[in-house]
């Protein structure tokens, strides 16, 4: 390994390499990515999970018991509806970060795999009111569910407000959410599930279908257990992500720097409150406001231009960028939000210093494992000293010889 250093003289660093190398070479960045094998694990109990719903739905009032029926009314008359007419076909996309191409490995054995799934039904069955109540699906959703838990040995858990978390094993679990959309857009989601959902797996291309395949994120409603409907749009919120992407792809990646962010955040905590798509949202806003934007091709000046932003962005709410007045950051206790805040400026000095004012390539790697932990490359040659930084000596210069002047005559 080799190393870097001046007596008296620190030095800037170009630590790109420990982040990010081409193709399957060491660095933090191939380290995160999921293996193949736990990719077709998750895909498989996708597979499943799907299967069983779209099986159950078909016959989704047999779900429901006697006692139950009045959930389900009729959003025109207001009356109790015969749950043996409930019967359709749902649809299914992917959100989160397995579709923004942001989903890292663990960091440690309490943590899991998450795959993010979205069920969609027709606004009919719902209705405006709603025709069913939302927790009549979550009820009818959750059993057929559990049936499937049961064969296949995984756990449901009923406790999220606004998704049911099947828990595969102690690496991983899936969280179903359920959309309602308006039947005749039923058809353009499938369709559009066909142009641009695949190509949202390709971590080089934007979901841009074409105009006529955009669904009205006005005319989307996720079920919350206690407050019924909320607008809610998953795709909305990745096409943001995504074009925010394209928007700084000039000098840094965005999508990379939010999966470092991620794996700081992984390896500070167990379990935290600081949601991914917080993080998110901090990563975008940050670039967007930058003075001076990241050096291009350098992900560890892109995640510093990030973090020197952080702390402020958790002192004050974090915005949803596609849902007005709702918070990311709401549910913060001022706890969390302060042990956030001291993080992160923890975050901001370490890299500044490791990167800015640095004795070592050695030390510079020092500093960044202490960060990210051990998935960060422990080789120094893969840090490029820069240029010198003069210190301030502790001792007082001593004052330079006045120069001799000759004896002149003026003429």
């Amino acid at each position: 390994m080799g190393t870097a250093s001046n007596r008296g003289n620190n030095m800037r660093y170009n630590a790109h390499k420990l982040f990010h190398r081409p193709g399957e070479q060491s660095c933090l960045r191939h380290a995160l990515v999921i293996t193949d094998d736990q990719r077709t694990k998750l895909l498989e109990v996708r597979r499943k999970v799907r299967a069983a719903l779209r099986s159950g739905m078909a016959r989704a009032g047999k779900f429901l018991n006697h006692a139950e029926y009045g959930l389900v009314r009729n959003a025109a008359a207001n009356v109790p509806l015969d749950p043996r007419s409930l019967s359709f076909s749902p649809k299914f996309r992917t959100q989160g970060s397995w579709a923004y191409d942001t989903l890292n490995r663990p960091a440690k054995r309490c943590q899991q795999l998450d795959l993010d799934d979205g069920m969609y039904i027709p606004m009919s069955i719902v209705g405006l009111n709603p025709a069913i109540a939302s927790g009549a699906l979550f009820l009818i959703t959750e059993r057929i569910i559990e049936e499937l838990c049961r064969a296949e040995g995984w756990t449901l858990d009923t406790s999220k407000s606004i998704c049911i978390r099947i828990e595969v094993d102690d690496e991983c679990h899936l969280d179903v959410n359920i959309y309602a959309i308006p039947d005749q857009k039923m058809v353009l989601l499938e369709k559009a599930m066909h142009t641009a959902s695949a190509r949202a797996m390709d971590s080089d291309t934007l979901l841009a279908g074409p105009a006529d395949l955009r669904l009205d994120p006005a005319e989307i409603y996720v079920a919350h257990r206690k407050k019924g409907w909320e607008q809610s749009d998953p795709l909305e919120l990745e096409e943001w992500f995504l074009n925010a992407a394209a928007r700084h792809a000039s000098w840094t990646n965005l999508k990379r720097i939010t999966r470092y962010l991620k794996a700081w955040r992984d390896q500070r905590w167990d379990a935290c409150t600081l949601s991914s798509i917080a993080l998110m949202v901090c990563a975008v806003e940050a670039l967007d406001a930058a003075n001076t934007p990241p050096v291009p091709g350098r992900d560890d000046d892109g995640l510093l231009v990030v973090v020197r932003a952080l702390a402020d962005k958790f002192g004050g709410d974090i915005e949803n960028p596609v849902v007005d007045g709702r918070l990311l950051n709401d549910h913060w206790t001022p706890t969390d939000r302060n042990h956030f805040q001291l993080s992160a400026r923890a975050f901001r000095e370490e890299l500044d210093t490791a990167l800015n004012n640095e004795a070592s390539s050695l030390g510079v790697v020092g500093r960044i494992i202490k960060l990210f932990g051990p998935r960060v490359p422990n080789d120094a040659s893969l840090v490029i000293p820069l240029a010198a930084i003069e210190t301030v000596r502790s001792t007082p210069s001593e004052p330079a010889p006045s120069p001799k002047v000759g004896s002149q005559t003026s003429g």
